[in-house]
């Protein structure tokens, strides 16, 4: 079985920035985390976790690319699960549902992306139709 380790963090903690490389990620035990995008022209909050279970930064250590979102403690106490690649690769192996759940939200997150990125073209191009 997979060993379990867990990090606290305090409200306006960084758990980690954008584009830093990652190793782990995370799954929330309690507490709430922020979600945000940066860029030269500002920011945006793209979600916010609390609910036991979800997780986040599971894209760094699938395809080993940098962070593509920073992500805050919004709460004191805020704790986590974390897992290293290889407790990621352990758990799949246990728990195969595991994976499945993280292909889910990968699908859920994709297909929002889709919804927003058509929203972002319709809006572009209604001065043109």
């Amino acid at each position: 079985m997979p060993e379990k380790t867990f990090k606290t963090y305090q409200k306006s903690d960084v758990i980690f920035k954008a584009n830093s490389t990652g190793d782990e990620m995370y799954i929330v035990s309690s507490g709430k985390v922020k979600l945000i995008l940066e860029d030269e022209k500002g920011e945006a909050e793209v979600g916010t976790l609390e609910k036991p279970g979800e997780f986040f930064g599971e894209m760094a250590i699938i395809d080993a690319s940098l962070r593509s979102a920073t992500a805050i403690a919004e709460e004191d106490n805020t704790e986590l699960e974390v897992l290293d690649r290889e407790n990621f690769l352990k758990t799949i192996r246990v728990h195969p549902e595991f994976a499945l759940n993280i292909m889910r939200e990968l699908s859920r997150r994709v297909r929002l992306g889709n919804v927003l990125y058509l929203e972002v073209i319709e809006g572009a191009m209604s001065p043109y139709c």
